[in-house]
């Protein structure tokens, strides 16, 4: 019984200790950067070349909404969509907008400024760095393939039991 408990224990533990430090640096990320979603996957290419397709960004919420300038790099929802998330450059401020301040941004690699007018309500907050390509994970395991790479991953493991016995 000792023995089972012992390789249960050697066989769990690193993936527990794994699980502890992903959550550890995710509510540290979060604490520091005053953000509940410090982390961001680029999908389009409007912010070339700063920014490509599958670059990771750290989003800062500490810089408030009306301390932003011409020019900073902002994360906000889409005004008409709250479900799509944009990564623009703020192109002009109007601090006397009917709405309180209202901005308007535009994608570097955009030819015109954005149709739309972020608010306050939709601003998540602004972009400290990027981590090059790492985020193309995320969107290749994207579905379809991740449904294949579980439906492998259930077939290797349901294999394996069957012959244990």
């Amino acid at each position: 019984m000792q023995v089972i408990i012992k390789n249960l224990v050697k066989d769990i533990l690193p993936l527990v200790l794994f699980i502890f430090i992903i959550g550890g640096i995710w509510i540290g990320g979060t604490t520091i950067i005053q953000n509940d979603t410090p982390f961001f996957v680029v999908s389009s290419g409007s912010m070339k070349p700063i920014l490509q397709v599958g670059d990771i960004i750290i989003v800062n919420g500490r810089n408030h909404y009306n301390e932003l300038e011409v020019g900073d790099v902002i994360v906000f929802t889409l005004p008409t969509d709250s479900k799509r998330v944009i990564v623009h450059r703020v192109n002009s401020i109007n601090e006397e907008g009917e709405k309180g301040i209202e901005i308007k941004t535009k994608g570097d690699n955009n030819p015109k400024v954005d149709g739309w007018t972020v608010l306050e309500k939709d601003y998540i907050g602004t972009v400290i760095t990027s981590i090059p390509s790492i985020g193309k994970i995320t969107i290749w395991l994207s579905p379809p393939v991740n449904y294949y790479i579980i439906f492998f991953v259930v077939l290797i493991l349901l294999t394996n039991e069957v012959k244990k016995k």
